[in-house]
């Protein structure tokens, strides 16, 4: 082939067949500007906020057998939307990855199993619930929340996609779906047990990848007056209290008012009353129904002034918080480091997702941390991801024949509980909160 027939005529087209040449595209791009991160509520162009780097799945223990293969890690960053107030993850894992082999389950604490089991108490004597009564759980996981409508006869089914927790609920008779809940799940139920008249979400309504099906799914299961109420750690608290270890891959939304509002607003209904609780580290249970069905709470009202009055939504107050959790990372890095270099013993206590963020994010490796106790069966025997700190059961801390001179908390929301059951235990070590 001649140069003639070629036909190159300037540089232009010279770099474009060379470009082609090695098998690259031949589009130049315009820019290397990240790309925009949309809202996961209003679709708006949402700003950066703080953060903790690349992360492994928190949940996704390590088995003995998984410390020779390579772990994938992820972004962890969070972004604030302008618009609709939401602060949500840069990245969505896929739910089949994060779900796949999932090692919580609701019931390993009495905090939370009573918080858990207490909704279902409230939406009985709210709604005049009773044993003609039908009510769906997303997200069921091990049907701790479900068991609190025994005693009043309501029937009940349960609807999680993790596999383990969802055996364990149907060994215990909990009837439950292994599935997302979705439009499609909603119209088989409906289809086949009825409306539901409550339908609940606790601790896992920010962790829904899809939800825009999902709200479409509340929507066409919620029975005529039925009430839809989710449980969410709080955006205020989180910000104000400095939790960045509530940071995780399956967490992609931090709830505040004016995001729970807008959402909802979109889907033809209201939030109509709100509750604070100390779960969590602080959270919001909200009660939402088909739009003018009940009248909306002064409580609503108060909350949306007090985000206002905090000025939740502004630039500055997130500049802020990203700099305070740097500075919270810097100073549990040094405290940590100056017990081990004096050859003092540092364990954790505790071996949530959280763990796995706080570990990774302030670099707290086997090297400084021996390792990390648990309660739960299917975190036992395992490793946290990354950091890959050994998780052994929590007897084995008042067995240990050198004792530990510190522990570092990590399910620190449950500290009125786990700190004097160890102490009377006879664990002496200083307690070290994240």
């Amino acid at each position: 082939m001649s140069k003639e027939t070629i036909g190159v005529k300037n540089k232009n087209e010279t770099a474009e067949i060379s470009r082609r040449s090695l098998g690259i595209s031949g589009r130049v791009r315009t820019s290397d500007r990240p790309a925009q991160v949309k809202c996961q509520i209003c679709s708006a162009v949402t700003i950066p906020g703080v953060d903790l780097g690349n992360q492994p799945i928190g949940d996704l223990v390590l088995s003995p057998s998984q410390l020779n293969q390579p772990e994938t890690f992820y972004p962890l960053k969070l972004q604030h939307c302008p618009e609709c107030g939401l602060t949500q993850l840069s990245y969505i894992v896929n739910p089949k990855i994060v779900y796949k082999n999932f090692p919580f389950v609701s019931g390993t604490t009495q905090t939370a199993t009573r918080h858990l089991q207490s909704l279902p108490k409230q939406l009985v004597k709210m709604l005049n619930l009773d044993g003609k009564s039908f009510a769906v759980d997303i997200g069921s996981n091990d049907g701790t929340l479900l068991k609190g409508y025994i005693p009043s006869g309501v029937k009940f089914l349960g609807v999680d996609p993790s596999g383990d927790p969802v055996r364990i609920a149907n060994e215990q008779g909990i009837e439950t779906l292994h599935a997302f809940f979705n439009e499609e799940t909603a119209e088989y139920v409906k289809t086949n047990y009825g409306a539901a008249e409550a339908i609940t979400a606790c601790g896992v309504f920010g962790h829904i990848a899809d939800l825009e099906s999902t709200m479409r799914g509340v929507k066409i299961l919620l029975a005529k007056r039925g009430v839809f109420a989710t449980d969410s750690q709080y955006w205020l608290d989180t910000m104000q209290r400095l939790h960045y270890d509530n940071m995780f891959h399956q967490h992609l939304r931090y709830y505040s008012m004016k995001p729970l509002i807008y959402l909802h607003r979109q889907y033809g209904m209201d939030v109509f009353d709100v509750e604070r609780s100390e779960v969590y580290g602080g959270s919001i249970r909200i009660f939402a129904c088909n739009a003018g069905e009940y009248p909306i709470s002064d409580r609503v009202k108060k909350l949306v002034a007090l985000e206002e009055k905090e000025k939740l939504y502004d630039a500055a107050t997130n500049e802020s918080f990203t700099a305070q959790v740097e500075e919270r990372r810097r100073k549990l890095f040094d405290d940590v480091y100056r017990l081990a270099s004096k050859g003092k013993k540092v364990i954790g206590i505790g071996a949530p997702a959280k763990a796995s963020t706080i570990c990774n994010y302030a670099r707290l490796g086997s090297d400084l941390i021996e390792y990390v106790t648990e309660v739960n069966p299917l975190r036992i025997g395992k490793y946290l991801p990354g950091v890959r700190i050994p998780i052994v059961d929590e007897e084995f801390m008042f067995e240990d024949p050198r004792p530990a001179d510190a522990g570092i908390l990590f399910a620190w929301n449950y500290y009125d509980e786990i700190v004097p059951k160890l102490r009377q235990r006879g664990f002496k070590g200083e307690i070290l909160l994240p």
